[in-house]
């Protein structure tokens, strides 16, 4: 159930509530589950070219993708769908979905609603302390990432996407 929130708050440009590095890629949460009575969250990703998350379904959330820079290919069920900057994409709970990024970079405004899994990403993540991902950063094994994204409705279904997967 969400509360009312009543009280603006600003998040300003390089900012974030939480700054992690995440696999390669950089994930700044703008908006959680307390700012927004747990109606969504927002998080800003950074990602590299080739990288992206492992496939996979919220069970408990809808997602979206608005493309801020760069160009991304995103499966959703058995879709592929190309998104470059401004392209906005919505994906519904309950399909299986992934996107890797085709450009040298790219910037995404994701939103989850209801809030929450955007939890599972920063406590899995790195806290960004300078402008590189640091080289020790270490994700746990793919048996490990299930289980502690099952906790969030989270169902990972597969390794993440390459760019050979759409030559």
């Amino acid at each position: 159930m969400t509360e009312t929130i009543t009280t603006p708050y600003r998040i300003a440009s390089g900012e974030g509530l939480a700054d992690v590095w995440w696999k390669s890629g950089r994930i700044t949460v703008k908006a959680a589950g307390a700012e927004t009575g747990d109606a969504f969250s927002q998080i800003e990703t950074d990602d590299p070219r080739g990288t992206g998350p492992p496939l996979h379904l919220h069970h408990n959330e809808d997602e979206t993708f608005y493309v801020l820079e760069g160009e991304v290919t995103v499966l959703v069920g058995d879709e592929r769908i190309d998104l470059a900057a401004g392209d906005y994409l919505f994906g519904p709970r309950e399909v299986a979905h992934a996107y890797v990024v085709r450009s040298e970079r790219a910037r995404m405004l994701v939103t989850a609603s209801p809030a929450g899994v955007e939890q599972a990403l920063v406590n899995l993540g790195v806290p960004v302390t300078g402008p590189e991902p640091p080289t020790d950063a270490v994700m746990p094994p793919m048996d490990e990432l299930v289980r502690l994204f099952a906790g969030y409705g989270c169902e990972i279904l597969g390794p993440p996407l390459s760019l050979s997967d759409f030559s």
